[in-house]
């Protein structure tokens, strides 16, 4: 089920629809069939407008108590504010939050465009798998803490501009002795996520700071969803 009534707009979902078809989903809108995820095997929800009711939550736990997944992407402040995400994922106990920050990258970037980040920092997980580099089209950060995975995080070059709230939590992961341009060894490097996953029970959440990554139109020749490695993690996302 894709949710489509918490939001009044949203990036093209054209090609995420035949992603899931492809590997047998049948697909359906809530907008059509009512908020009711607990019925089907997944549910994304993509950059939501309105908060969700109690009731609308607890309907996506029992998603996860049996066994289904949520996928959950967000957007850039301020072009949207991650509220409604996090009280979903607060509600669920999932430890993944999103920031209202916007990410770029001058070096690490995509067709010169510093919010077009990309990375290549990806942890093992069965979501990185055949990954080699994504790209986001302006996106917020994540915060990771326990019981969650971190699946792809930023570039040491990246950064989120002065004047926009940064709200790295403290379960944030570091490293120490990265080696980057700019950086010596002695430095400690954040781990600033952009892609996580966790399992609640026999549940699964994925969480993404960006709604355009699979977006089936792009201002680019051929759709965000087709650029780099993009398409290889939403097939991962679907088949974990």
């Amino acid at each position: 089920m894709i949710d489509d009534t918490h939001s009044s707009s949203g990036a093209s979902i054209t090609r995420i629809v035949q992603a899931f078809q492809a590997k047998g989903y049948s697909v359906f809108y809530s907008s059509d069939v009512g908020f009711n995820p607990q019925e089907y095997r997944a549910v994304m929800i993509s950059a939501p407008e309105v908060t969700y009711s109690n009731t609308e939550k607890s309907k996506l736990a029992n998603l996860l108590s049996l066994g289904g997944k949520i996928i959950l992407l967000s957007e850039w402040y301020s072009y949207y504010n991650n509220a409604p995400l996090n009280a979903i994922t607060s509600y669920l106990g999932v430890n993944i939050s999103f920031n209202n920050n916007l990410l770029r990258d001058e070096v690490n970037n995509y067709s010169s465009n510093t919010k077009w980040v990309t990375t290549t920092k990806f942890e093992a997980h069965i979501l990185s798998v055949g990954l080699n580099k994504i790209v986001f089209f302006a996106t917020s950060t994540l915060n990771a803490g326990a019981n969650t995975s971190i699946v792809a995080r930023a570039e040491a070059t990246s950064y989120t501009p002065a004047g926009i709230s940064l709200e790295f939590s403290e379960a944030s992961s570091v490293e120490s002795g990265a080696q980057s341009e700019g950086f010596s060894s002695q430095d400690v490097i954040i781990s600033v996520p952009l892609v996580v996953a966790a399992m609640v029970g026999t549940g699964k959440v994925v969480a993404l700071g960006d709604s355009n990554i699979f977006s089936g139109e792009g201002k680019l020749p051929g759709a965000y969803i087709d650029q780099l490695d993009n398409l290889r993690l939403l097939q991962n996302i679907l088949n974990w």
